[in-house]
C-alpha cells in the first residue's frame, strides 16, 4: 500500500475512531496487511508492510499496539457503518457466537452483525471468558450496547438461532421493540388459552418435508402460565431432511421465514473471518482484551472487502454454476479487488526489474545455472 493510500485510512479512521496519529497508521498497516495477507498472525503481517524497517521491528510494533491499545468497539461499529453506507436505512440484525481453541484455551465470541445485501458484517461483539453458549445478561448486554451507540435507528428484524432463547431474553425484546425472529428447540412447549402445553414436535405431527405451518392466534412458550413467554406468533417449516424449523415472532408465516433467511449470512461472515479469509483461528492471541482489538480489526475489513465487491460489481449480478450456488462469494469478489489495489507496488516493480535484467543476461544465467 503506498503513502497516499495509507494516509487517506488513516484520515477515515481519524475521523471516527479516536487515537493518535503513530496509532491510526497502524490500525491502517494491520487492516489492509490482513486484507492483503489472508491471515492474522502477526509475523506474517509484518512482512506484507512496506516500511524501511526490519520485519522484526514492524512485529515488534504490532505486539505493542496490542499491549497498549484497546479500539474501542462503538467507535469501530460507527466507522464500518460510515464505509458501508447504512445511515437511514432499517437493518436487519443477527446475533450468533464462534469459538475455537487455541492450545487449552477456548476463545468464544458473541458477535451482534448487519446484514448487508447477500452477506453480513459485524457491528458488535463481546469476547465471552468462558467455553460454551451466552447468558440471557451477555446478550442482553450487547444489545444493550448497540441501543445506546445507535439510539435512533430503526431495526427491522432482529434473528437468533436455537442457542438465543429463553423467556426472559424473549421478555426483554418484546418490552424494547426489537421485532425479532428466533429459532425454537423442538422439544419446547407451547400454549395459550385454549390449548394446554403441548411440544413443537406435537404440533408439526401432520406436515410433511416443505410443508408449513403457522398456528393460528398467538401462543407463549414454557411449561405453565408462571414460566412463560409474552404472547408470540409460531410458524413450523418441515425441511427437506425431516427436521422441524420452528421460528417465534410477531409477525405472519412468510414474513418470519424471509426474515430468518437473513440470518444465515452470518455463518458467511464467520467463514469469512476464518478460513476463507482472514483465518482467525491462526491468531496466538488470547488475552480478551487484545482479542477484542482483533476482532474491530477484522470488521473494517471485512467491511473493506464487501465494499470493494459491491463496487467492483456494480449491481450486476453473480454468475451462478450450475447446481445453482453462486460461483463466487461477494465477501470472494471484493477481498480480491481490495488485494489488487493493495498489491505492493514497490515489490512488483523490483521484481520486474529483476526478471528484465535476467533476460538481458541469459547466456550469463545459464552459465550460472550450468555450473
Amino acid at each position: 500500500m503506498d503513502e497516499s493510500q495509507d494516509a487517506a485510512l488513516s484520515r477515515l479512521i481519524k475521523d471516527h475512531v479516536c487515537c493518535g496519529r503513530t496509532r491510526r497508521e497502524t490500525v491502517a498497516q494491520l487492516v489492509t496487511g490482513i486484507a492483503r495477507a489472508g491471515t492474522v498472525n502477526l509475523n506474517r503481517l509484518a512482512a506484507h508492510i512496506e516500511s524501511d524497517a526490519q520485519t522484526a521491528s514492524v512485529h515488534r510494533r504490532f505486539e505493542r499496539f496490542f499491549s497498549e491499545v484497546q479500539l474501542d468497539a462503538v467507535e469501530v461499529a460507527r466507522l464500518t457503518v460510515s464505509v458501508l453506507g447504512l445511515r437511514g436505512k432499517p437493518w436487519h440484525l443477527a446475533m450468533d457466537r464462534t469459538n475455537w481453541k487455541f492450545g487449552r484455551t477456548d476463545l468464544n465470541v458473541l458477535v451482534l452483525s448487519v446484514a448487508v445485501d447477500r452477506v453480513c458484517v459485524p457491528l458488535l461483539w463481546t469476547i465471552l471468558d468462558k467455553a460454551g453458549c451466552s447468558s440471557t445478561a451477555e446478550r442482553i448486554d450487547l444489545m444493550q450496547t448497540f441501543l445506546t451507540a445507535f439510539p435512533d435507528q430503526k431495526v427491522a428484524s432482529f434473528a437468533g438461532d436455537r442457542e438465543f432463547i429463553g423467556n426472559a431474553w424473549i421478555a426483554w425484546l418484546h418490552d424494547n421493540g426489537v421485532p425479532y425472529v428466533l429459532r425454537l428447540r423442538e422439544s419446547m412447549k407451547l400454549f395459550n388459552e385454549t390449548h394446554v402445553p403441548a411440544s413443537m414436535t406435537r404440533h408439526a405431527a401432520g406436515l410433511e418435508p416443505g410443508q408449513t405451518l403457522g398456528l393460528s392466534g398467538l401462543w407463549r412458550i414454557g411449561p405453565n402460565e408462571e414460566d412463560a413467554s409474552p404472547p408470540l406468533r409460531i410458524v413450523i417449516k418441515r425441511l427437506a431432511d425431516g427436521e422441524l424449523l420452528a421460528l417465534a415472532s410477531r409477525t405472519g408465516p412468510a414474513r418470519t421465514l424471509e426474515q430468518y433467511r437473513k440470518r444465515w449470512k452470518i455463518e458467511t461472515l464467520f467463514a469469512a473471518l476464518k478460513t476463507r479469509g482472514f483465518n482467525l483461528e491462526a491468531t496466538h492471541i488470547t488475552k480478551p482484551a487484545k482479542l477484542s482489538t482483533l476482532v474491530a480489526l477484522l470488521t473494517l475489513a471485512a467491511a473493506f472487502a464487501y465494499k470493494a465487491g459491491t463496487t467492483m460489481l456494480r449491481g450486476k449480478p453473480i454468475r451462478r454454476k450450475t447446481h445453482g450456488r453462486l460461483a463466487r462469494s461477494l465477501f470472494a469478489y471484493g477481498l480480491d479487488a481490495l488485494r489488487k489495489t493493495l498489491a505492493p507496488f514497490g515489490f512488483a516493480k523490483a521484481l520486474q526489474v529483476m526478471i528484465k535484467a535476467m533476460l538481458g543476461n541469459k547466456r550469463k544465467i545459464q552459465r550460472l545455472c550450468m555450473g
